[in-house]
């Protein structure tokens, strides 16, 4: 073609010197025209026709340039090796683990709040201040609790004179009661007294009876003797009556006796009353003290002096005391797909966001069974205790949990892009059968090999536990320093063709242009 291209001016100078190269229409048109002008119109046509003509050629010749090229890159690329990355199966330990996240929190956090109302007059502690049990940190406005304590105490007082005065009112009615029993006993006497003169006056009175008729006595000693015994009779009557009198004042002075308990017992009872409301006023004007329950530092401070809390809701909370902050726990949100495989006492590791080169350890100390759902998808709180002893954790930090749920030590172990690896082409041999002679087996999991004529070659394994990057082989043809692909890389270069890589690029794509 070169040859071609070439030679192509010189034919065409030829045509030119040659009268008989012109076309005929050019010669005829030049004789019927102008004679004197033919050779000069007939150049100017030769030289168009031949720049046509050279035009076609050198294209023709490009294009046949650019089919060829690509015929020999698709040769040499068919003549070529194709190439794979490999990895050499090993022993190894797997640590199987799960991810999670969490934030350290400290073991025994406890909320102050307030049991009453009121303005907070001052403030006693703030953030990060240690705090010991029964420390006084807040003081609630006690103005209005003082004075209904003082209301309580003037009840109180009132119930108790109430007490003292039924008290008063029981003594008198039982000297009542004394009184009306002795008149009661006065009025007996006297009538016995009176029950004797009469029957005396009544004895004299019939004696003299007796001597009347003998004529012994006058008429008027008998009526004098008649008189006497009727006034006898009638001074018993009056006895009788006075006994039945005495009888009913002491009833009364009993009844009396009675209202005057009965007093006594309201009076108690309200004076019981008093004390209890007093009581709970006390108490209430002692919850204007607030102290620190336990001993800690304050991780929270809601309130400032001047505002006003309400109780009658709900007890709002003033402060956070944090126990110990050596002593803290990380409360881990991990899946229901991970959960059944943690178990009380597996280690586990985690970093924060402050201290990105540093790990923590500590151990699983409970797994919570309440249920966490957010957003239909449900966790479960594993908690994780660590030690803090240079308080390098904040509560609330986020942590970046691992969990270690299985360790398997000294196994065969390949990497896991040896078992997601599969062939691009078709030709492959027939895998080899397992040491107990079966064929036709299902597997689940198999890598591939070259063999002696370079050819992949299936061979089945049975895994076990995965740390994410290695997986252990229990069961396969597999030993250890086989090399076993992990991807398939871009077509050598017949001179460069030979054996398969172990390292390299993740190549696998052909040339550009």
């Amino acid at each position: 073609m070169i040859r071609l291209f070439v030679s192509l001016p010189h034919a065409v100078t030829a045509r030119l010197h040659s009268p008989t190269a012109l076309p005929p229409a050019v010669t005829r048109a030049s004789t019927r025209k102008d004679p004197r002008h033919t050779p000069v119109i007939g150049l100017e046509r030769a030289h168009q026709s031949i720049s046509m003509q050279r035009k076609s050629v050198v294209l023709l010749a490009l294009g046949s340039c650019v089919l060829a090229g690509l015929g020999a890159w698709a040769y040499l690329r068919g003549s070529g090796s194709t190439q794979f990355r490999t990895a050499a199966v090993e022993h190894g330990d797997i640590n199987v683990a799960i991810s999670a996240t969490g934030s350290p929190n400290a073991v025994v956090t406890v909320q102050i709040g307030s049991q009453v109302s009121g303005t907070i007059q001052s403030l006693y502690a703030d953030f990060n201040t240690k705090v010991t049990k029964g420390q006084l940190i807040a003081r609630i406005d006690p103005a209005a609790l003082q004075a209904r304590v003082d209301q309580g105490q003037a009840s109180l007082d009132s119930a108790r004179a109430g007490v003292a005065n039924a008290e008063a009112g029981i003594l008198k009615a039982q000297a009542g009661i004394q009184a009306a029993r002795s008149s009661a006993a006065a009025s007996v006497a006297n009538g016995i007294k009176t029950q004797v003169a009469a029957q005396d006056a009544k004895i004299k009175a019939g004696r003299r009876v007796q001597l009347a008729e003998q004529g012994l006595l006058s008429k008027e000693d008998v009526d004098t003797a008649q008189a006497a015994y009727s006034t006898a009779v009638a001074e018993h009557d009056a006895t009788t009556a006075q006994q039945s009198e005495a009888g009913d004042n002491v009833k009364v002075a009993q009844a009396e006796l009675k209202v005057s308990n009965t007093q006594l017992a309201a009076s108690q009872a309200q004076v019981n009353q008093f004390q209890a409301a007093l009581r709970s006023t006390q108490i209430d004007l002692d919850h204007t003290f607030i102290k620190a329950p336990v001993d800690g530092v304050v991780v929270s401070r809601k309130v400032d002096v001047g505002q006003t809390v309400a109780a009658s809701l709900a007890t709002p909370t003033l402060f956070e005391i944090a126990q110990d902050l050596t002593k803290m726990q990380v409360d881990t949100n991990v899946s229901e797909a991970d959960v059944g495989r943690v178990r009380v006492g597996q280690p586990g590791t985690f970093t924060v966001d402050a201290y990105p080169g540093q790990v923590f350890k500590g151990a699983v100390t409970e797994i919570r069974k309440a249920p966490i759902n957010v957003q239909n998808v449900i966790t479960y709180d594993v908690v994780i205790g660590v030690s803090n002893p240079d308080l390098k954790l904040f509560p609330g930090m986020t942590a970046n949990v691992r969990i270690l749920v299985n360790q398997r030590p000294n196994v065969l172990k390949v990497l896991n892009a040896a078992l997601r690896y599969h062939p691009s082409s078709e030709q492959t041999v027939q895998p080899r059968a397992g040491k107990s002679g079966r064929k036709g087996v299902q597997v689940q999991q198999a890598v591939w090999v070259l063999d002696s004529k370079g050819k992949q070659q299936r061979i089945p394994v049975t895994t076990g536990e995965s740390d994410g990057t290695y997986t252990e082989i229990t069961k396969g043809e597999l030993k250890d320093g086989d090399l076993v692909i992990v991807a398939e890389l871009a077509k050598s270069a017949p001179a460069s063709s030979g054996s398969p890589v172990s390292s390299g690029s993740k190549g696998g794509r052909g040339p550009g242009f």
